[in-house]
């Protein structure tokens, strides 16, 4: 039996390919100093003016404090995670480019790590909010080990 490729050591081929739609992309993975996940980002190209269609990061310390992310929540109209993910909230927002960016922030109670996912839309058949949201629930357990 075979491993499922993953990319950046965390997430399946085929589930980047199904939420992203690239069928060819370059995935590029760093690591905190003490070897920990810190980021993954997905572009649509090998070159570096590749189209992002996924992002995730670990923010060690948070860039947003408590204040912030109530106010980013609410600029928004961000909404609450589903029950037993939180706290966090999903939402959408236009990135520099004026592409719709669906996005989920989660966080430690005590503000100091935060897990963000950002999914580009335009993906067919795809909901893009639906997607961040459940790549949040899988990779939850990078923000649990981030706060120990």
């Amino acid at each position: 039996m075979t491993a499922t490729p993953r990319e950046c050591g965390l997430i399946s081929t085929n589930a980047i390919q199904i939420a992203t739609g690239f069928k060819d992309y370059r995935a590029i993975g760093t690591k905190m100093s003490e070897g920990r996940f810190a980021s993954c980002s997905v572009a649509d190209d090998l070159d570096s003016k590749g189209k992002l269609g996924l992002v995730i990061r670990i923010h060690e310390p948070s860039p947003l404090s408590p204040e912030g992310l109530k106010n980013t929540k609410a600029t928004t109209g961000g909404r609450d995670l589903p029950g037993g993910l939180g706290p966090g909230f999903a939402s959408r927002r236009e990135d520099a480019g004026d592409q719709t960016v669906a996005f989920v922030y989660g966080w430690t109670s005590d503000y100091e790590h935060l897990l963000s996912i950002e999914v580009t839309e335009g993906a067919p058949g795809r909901d893009s909010l639906a997607d961040a949201v459940e790549f949040f629930r899988q990779l939850k357990p990078l923000l649990l080990t981030a706060s120990k």
